[in-house]
């Protein structure tokens, strides 16, 4: 089994540093790997009817007391301080530590939520953010991808009635379904995590919780197992285990129902008969880290993604300066169908190509010569076999769209993906 730090390597994706320790530097492919995932899933949540947010990375400490992850979870934050207003320049050293990084970015969806009255016509509200956290991991429990202090989260929240809890979990075991099969997984198992021995609020609230939660997936008709104490500290919560490849399991979704938040920040809403509310929230996360998510992508296929969200998806390499001209046509009709496309025209033999652009990963090789460009036509090598097949450009055009995550998206059309600038 190849890590994934190697494949990356090999790949030119990203790398880490010993001053940053946990925290990724993005290369060019893989900042490009990270934004096909990123707007893929910007279309899944505007699919569920989800609204994108983005809040302040530092938030003050007194938004992190109110939502008691100041006393929970104080050990895990990266705490920052400001220079008191009120000493002179010369001890600037002198600071307060008033700010903390967001672990998490339900305290400043709360915070957007109660910016304004809220009325019923908007609940469910659904918003999300694909949020930078920081979380203050030991070193000695970082690895990779797998664990990071800094990560960006798919990390989105909904606040409802208890009558939506239902369909809202239902949307996002669909949901999970459809993306954890797009990127290959077919298998995933649900687990129950219940109230921890450190946590908020009172028994009757947990006890409404994790009810209305065993419940909704029962009556779903989902197997699950119960983990007793694994739960939030605000709520029990749902969680999604992947298995990959390699038998191995990985818990990367979770939704979990919380009734304390609600009651600490004293949210409302007016109902219909113009009393005020008070509103569940949910906390919704399809992927987790993206980070880790690349991570465990890069493992369970061995480097060789997928064609639709791979970081360059074909590379047109000539044979000879005869096939210059075609190869540039080739290569500027793809990328303007929005195909991630490289053009390699360099004076190098075509085996030399071959080896480089096969040990990146990149699926897909149009190879043309001078016979090709005299005929109009080009060999396509995929990425694991000496194979060729040749086409025409029309007809890679065409195999590029069934190669797409259209194609085998069950629900393709409900999340607008079948535009070809998405292949």
């Amino acid at each position: 089994m190849a890590d994934h730090r190697e494949l990356a390597r090999d790949m030119d994706l990203f790398h880490f540093e010993e001053h940053s320790p946990g925290m990724v530097f993005w290369h060019p492919q893989g900042l490009r790997l990270f934004r096909s995932i990123e707007d893929f899933m910007r279309q899944v949540y505007q699919a569920g009817e989800f609204e994108e947010v983005r809040s302040p990375v530092a938030l003050n400490r007194s938004l992190w007391e109110r939502s008691r992850h100041w006393e929970k979870f104080r050990q895990g934050m990266f705490v920052v301080g400001g220079v008191k207003e009120d000493i002179d320049e010369s001890a600037l050293s002198v600071i307060s530590p008033d700010y903390a990084l967001k672990p998490m970015s339900c305290p400043a969806h709360i915070a957007i939520y109660q910016s304004r009255k809220r009325s019923y016509r908007e609940i469910p509200m659904r918003l999300m953010e694909f949020g930078i956290c920081h979380r203050n991991e030991l070193s000695g429990t970082l690895s990779g991808c797998m664990r990071l202090r800094q990560f960006v989260q798919d990390d989105a929240h909904i606040f409802c009635r208890e009558s939506d809890i239902q369909s809202e979990i239902s949307n996002f075991l669909n949901m999970v379904k459809q993306v954890y099969a797009a990127f290959g997984y077919d298998q995933f198992s649900l687990q129950i995590s219940l109230r921890p021995s450190q946590r908020l609020g009172s028994d009757r609230l947990w006890d409404k919780a994790e009810s209305l939660l065993i419940d909704v997936v029962q009556s779903l008709g989902q197997s699950y197992k119960l983990a007793p104490n694994e739960g939030a500290f605000y709520g029990p919560k749902l969680e999604i285990s992947l298995q990959d490849r390699l038998g191995r399991s990985w818990q990367c979704g979770t939704i979990q129902v919380d009734f304390n938040l609600p009651e600490l920040f004293e949210l409302a809403f007016v109902n219909e008969l113009g009393e005020l509310e008070r509103p569940v929230m949910l906390h919704q996360a399809i992927l987790g880290s993206f980070e880790r998510w690349i991570g465990i992508l890069l493992e369970h296929h061995g480097g060789s993604l997928p064609v639709w969200f791979a970081p360059t998806q074909v590379a047109v390499a000539s044979i000879s300066e005869r096939a210059f001209a075609w190869a540039e046509t080739i290569f500027s009709r793809l990328k303007q169908l929005g195909v991630r496309v490289e053009l390699h025209n360099q004076d190098r033999t075509i085996g030399k190509k071959i080896r480089e652009l096969s040990k990146r990963k990149i699926p897909l090789i149009a190879i043309v010569g001078k016979q090709e460009a005299m005929n109009q036509k080009l060999n396509l090598r995929c990425l694991g076999t000496p194979k060729q097949q040749e086409m025409s450009l029309a007809e890679l055009e065409h195999k590029l769209a069934d190669l797409s995550v259209a194609s085998f998206f069950p629900d393709a059309h409900k999340l607008k993906l079948c535009d070809r600038r998405l292949i």
